[in-house]
């Protein structure tokens, strides 16, 4: 009898001690985790926490919008109606959703995010900011992996303004000051793009029929000058001290987006307006610059995103015009496009069929990689195919239109990601002139 309570006694312990010792093993990888991401950061700080949430409420926008797109489900593979990145040109051989009415996987795919999305703000109220970080950071890798992987057709400025503080808030420490210097760093990067004639005389909105809005053409060179001036120089005044200069900064920086809504719209004020408040506004006092060991990684990431915008400069030639490493850094309002893209499809049978695509605003590039990209994958795809003569004329801010491709046959060539193709003429080529623009319509 006695052996038999002993045992009985051991099998009851056991179990006890197995849950002990999970129970340990999950505090310790808590404890790692909320060190790690410096977490207690967002714990300590209302400015964190509500730049959680304003961080949160881009995710459901942007992911209501890719819930109802096409660009990545089987189905756009299958009908050459899809883009990749010029560095991972196979991407859509790894598409595996498919959308209403060919299936259900993505939506219900955007539906578990949402119930994520609604976790994350019950563990919010709850302030269990640990697991809301990871269930963030799950968010925040679909993203990442959709924008620089599985598409081309995602990913524009405030995309990347999303991924950029979201990387700051997860993962970087001293999280307020490199949330602040990434808000003003990113503001002058995108000064970079506006350094040429499209911006300084103001031929950006002056070649368009609308112009700037509400002001006069008069005007457009000095407010594109101070534009400039600001994002380069007044944008510092964010951070600075002194309290007459840093309110006026964020007054000019509100007054500015707020304008910018009339032609960037509802999305890119959504990434910018409600950091820009959170971060500088009322409760905004100066931090000390981190100068030890554990911010060494955070300035490694500031100087790789200057990489990442300077890169298209590395490219030989003008980038505006060929169009060559686009969208590698912030793009936006770089230069007014206009283009037409003409592809005489040879068959072996002896027909011929005509594609074409042209431009239909500022903004709307007619992409020579993506007019490039559909050609390649048509000549893969269809054995009948014989060869595709493709011509590519590209005006930039009024300016002429340049024949800058002009070849036999489009199935014989491959794009480089990282370095000027040859079959792209550059100035030294001395393109032919095709026409002068007439002025687009809008942004």
């Amino acid at each position: 009898m006695d052996r038999e309570q002993t045992s009985s006694s051991d099998s009851n312990i056991t179990p006890l001690r197995d849950q002990i010792f999970t129970h340990k093993i999950e505090q310790r990888f808590l404890c790692w985790y909320r060190s790690f991401f410096s977490i207690f950061e967002i714990e300590r700080s209302g400015t964190l926490q509500w730049s959680f949430g304003a961080l949160l409420l881009t995710y459901v926008i942007s992911f209501a919008f890719y819930a109802e797109s096409h660009y990545t489900t089987v189905e756009a593979y299958l009908n050459n109606a899809y883009l990749c990145w010029p560095y991972f040109q196979n991407c859509g051989e790894y598409f595996f959703l498919s959308n209403l009415p060919y299936g259900h996987t993505q939506p219900l795919l955007y539906v578990f995010f949402l119930g994520i999305m609604g976790v994350i703000t019950y563990l919010m109220w709850r302030k269990d900011w640990v697991l809301a970080h990871m269930l963030l950071s799950v968010l925040f890798i679909w993203k990442f992996v959709l924008t620089f992987f599985l598409t081309a057709s995602f990913g524009g400025n405030y995309d990347y303004f999303d991924l950029i503080f979201s990387i700051i808030l997860l993962a970087l420490p001293y999280k307020i000051f490199f949330l602040r210097l990434g808000f003003v760093f990113l503001y002058f990067l995108a000064a970079t793009i506006k350094l040429d004639e499209g911006w300084v005389l103001g031929t950006y909105f002056s070649s368009l029929q609308t112009g700037l809005p509400i002001f006069p053409d008069i005007a457009t060179p000095f407010i594109t000058n101070f534009v400039i001036f600001m994002q380069i120089i007044g944008t510092w005044f964010l951070l600075s001290s002194n309290k007459l200069l840093q309110r006026g900064a964020v007054v000019y920086f509100l007054t500015f987006h707020l304008y910018s809504g009339l032609i960037v719209h509802y999305r890119y004020l959504l990434s910018t307006i409600p950091l820009l408040m959170i971060l500088f506004g009322p409760a905004f006092r100066p931090s000390p610059v981190p100068r030890d060991r554990r911010s060494i990684v955070a300035w490694f990431f500031f100087l790789l995103l200057l990489c990442w915008q300077l890169f298209p400069y590395t490219i030989e030639g003008d980038h505006r015009m060929t169009q060559e490493g686009n969208r590698i850094g912030l793009f936006m309002f770089e230069a007014n496009h206009q283009c037409l893209s003409q592809a005489q499809v040879h068959y072996k049978n002896g027909s011929i069929a005509d594609l074409r695509r042209e431009t239909v605003s500022s903004r709307s590039r007619c992409d020579l990689y993506k007019s490039w990209f559909r050609i390649n994958q048509l000549c893969k795809r269809n054995d009948q195919i014989e060869s595709v003569a493709w011509q590519f004329d590209h005006s930039i801010n009024g300016g002429p239109f340049y024949r800058i491709v002009d070849i036999n046959n489009a199935c014989e060539i491959q794009y480089q990601p990282f370095s000027h193709n040859e079959w792209i003429k550059l100035p030294k080529d001395t393109p032919e002139i095709i026409a002068y623009p007439v002025k687009n319509l809008y942004f």
